[in-house]
């Protein structure tokens, strides 16, 4: 029974390194949209605070009932609030997307070190097959020098 080269067992391992890598890319990339698209929420959330609050300063300006002042006040403190939990929701994705780096640097890691040593296996077995044909040559030499003399 043949065994197989060690560059063709560890090919496969390299296979589901790869795999693995390629997975954490993926989730790192997700995770990366994840943080930037809670950044673009919370911009157009305090926009929106923004020119609520101009609008209620314009509004006041010209004089406002008691009851569109605790609208608008009790409006602008529902934004304050959506605002904070947001940006606690923000906190959050970005210490989640901080393992995920860490994650995908071990993967993409261990990925490099299993295909050095393929690297170094296929080496190796291109040194025994070079130095076997050598042998052989050597071989076939010596006894053409015997059949010459």
């Amino acid at each position: 029974m043949s065994q197989k080269k060690r560059s063709s067992r560890l090919k496969v391992v390299l296979d589901l390194a790869e795999k693995r890598k390629k997975d954490a890319e993926r989730f790192l990339a997700e995770h990366i949209q994840r943080v930037e698209s809670d950044k673009q929420q919370l911009l157009q959330l305090e926009r929106y605070l923004s020119e609520y609050q101009q609008s209620y300063r314009q509004a006041s300006a010209q004089g406002l009932s008691v009851h569109k002042l605790l609208n608008y006040q009790a409006f602008m403190n529902k934004i304050s609030v959506a605002i904070e939990q947001h940006k606690k929701s923000m906190l959050m994705n970005q210490k989640q997307l901080a393992h995920v780096k860490q994650h995908w640097a071990q993967m993409h890691g261990k990925y490099k070190a299993i295909d050095s040593l393929v690297v170094k296996a296929l080496d190796a077995e291109a040194k025994v097959v070079d130095k076997a044909l050598q042998k052989q040559l050597d071989e076939r030499s010596q006894l053409n020098k015997i059949n010459y003399i």
